[in-house]
Parts: C-alpha cells; structure tokens; sequence
C-alpha cells in the first residue's frame, strides 16, 4: 500500500478522462481515496437509510467472494464557460449546463466502467456502485428520493467536500461538480478529511443558493431541503418543450441554477 498506487490510479483516471471526451463538459478530475472499513461508511444507514450499501455489500453483488478495500472517488469539475452560461439563466437550465448533465454524465459513466476494467486487469475485483444499483433496476422516485448509493456521500468520507444548504458537495473546486467512485480490493491510503467528521465545515449558510433555487426548494437550514418540490418543478418546468428548448429527448436535465452564481460555484468559500 503506498502513494506509488494513488499515483497509478489517478494517472489511469485522467487517461480515461482524455479518451472519453471529458474535456468536452469538465475540467480534469480530482480523486480521493476513502478506507472500505471508514466507521462513516456504517453511519450512512443512519444518515441515509439501511438501504444504503457498505462497500463491501457492493463489492459483493458485482464479484461475490472479493473483500473491498478502498473507495476511489473523483470529482470533475463543470467547465467554466458552462458554468457562466447557467450563472445568466434564472428558470431553467442553459443548454450547455443541459448537455453536461445529459451527456456529459455518460462519459462519467464510462469512466467508472473502465477503471473497474483497469484494476481488475491488475488483479484487484472492482466495482461501480452506482452503475449497480442503475443496472438493478433502481428509481429515484421509489425510494423517496434516496438512494442504495450516494455519490455525495462517500465523496466527503474520501475527504473531497462537505454538504451545502442546496444538498450538493462543496469541494476544493466548487459545488459544481459532478462525481463518481468505484469499490475495490485494492488496498489504498486513504485521503485526510481537512474539514474532520463535520458534514457542513464548508457551507458559510449565506442563503445564495436558495436565492436562486426557482422552485423555492432550498431554504436557510439543511434539514429545509425539499428534494420533491425541487423534482416537481423539472417535470413542471424544464420537461415540457424539452426538445424545442433543448434538441434531444428521455435524459436527465437537471436543472442547477443553485450550483451557478453563488460564492461556492467554483471554490469553497
């Protein structure tokens, strides 16, 4: 175990970042690294639910028998000029901001897939554990807008971000963000937490988000969050003439207005 291998991850990771295409929506990924066994990895069926997985409960769906070691966890930051074009809009998603999140997700979603190949091309089982519970046949809606696995979450286990008012991660680079992560055997130093075991340490609750949230869904505390009421105004609002606003059909928008033009959108403040 030893920063040699983080080293090999994360130069894996930015080669797959350039063959993807990931340039096209992000800038070039950060990673962390969280310790399979992280006591924080148990709160989370608190936090979350007993729905959510450990990472050995996920490691095990996908290579039954492997015991998981380490989470690797990436961020990739959107790119500034998708970024400044939502910052101007103030109902609904620039398209550029849109296609990030429609397209741009794909290439995240290639990316988890492929270090899995990488590694246990190495000899270390590996798996994505969002890409498990999606190809499980997982719904957002059905589970009262939870999840079996939150990228978030095991974001600020490996010490890449803590929470805001608006429930996005505030990282090194900004809340917006998007992240993904893979379980694996092998065995990784893990990534100090700077921020300790306080999921709030960066959100200075200065309220901008809300401000620009259109759908009234984020309020002055954390527990105020309205993630129905946020879904509700996408299906309202953005869905209707989707292909007119946009030009394309049956993928996710999002909408993001709250991650754009606020003190957090490209650093922590």
């Amino acid at each position: 175990m030893g920063q040699d291998q983080v080293t090999w991850v994360n130069d894996r990771l930015q080669q797959l970042y350039r063959a993807t295409g990931g340039a096209c929506f992000f800038e070039e990924p950060r990673i962390g690294i969280a310790a399979a066994d992280d006591p924080w990895f148990a709160r989370l069926k608190t936090v979350i639910g007993p729905e959510h997985w450990t990472p050995q409960e996920a490691l095990a769906l996908a290579a039954p028998g492997a015991v998981a070691r380490s989470v690797v966890v990436w961020i990739v930051p959107v790119r500034r000029e998708i970024r400044e074009a939502n910052r101007r809009e103030t109902r609904r998603p620039a398209v550029s901001w849109a296609a990030m999140r429609s397209f741009g997700e794909g290439i995240n979603e290639r990316l988890r897939e492929q270090l899995c190949r990488l590694l246990e091309s190495s000899g270390y089982r590996a798996a994505a554990p969002h890409l498990e519970q999606l190809h499980r046949g997982y719904s957002i809606v059905g589970m009262n807008y939870s999840s079996h696995w939150s990228e978030r979450h095991v974001a600020f286990v490996a010490g890449l971000g803590t929470f805001g008012l608006s429930a996005g991660l505030i990282t090194e680079c900004g809340i917006a963000v998007r992240i993904g992560s893979v379980v694996t055997e092998l065995e990784l130093p893990p990534t100090p937490r700077a921020y300790g075991d306080d999921p709030f340490a960066w959100c200075t609750r200065c309220g901008a988000c809300a401000a620009r949230c259109p759908a009234g869904a984020i309020g002055r505390r954390f527990e105020d969050r309205d993630k129905p009421g946020c879904a509700r105004y996408a299906v309202s609002e953005i869905q209707p003439e989707r292909e007119r606003n946009y030009g394309w059909l049956d993928l996710p928008l999002g909408c993001g207005l709250c991650q754009t033009g606020v003190p957090c959108e490209f650093q922590r403040p």
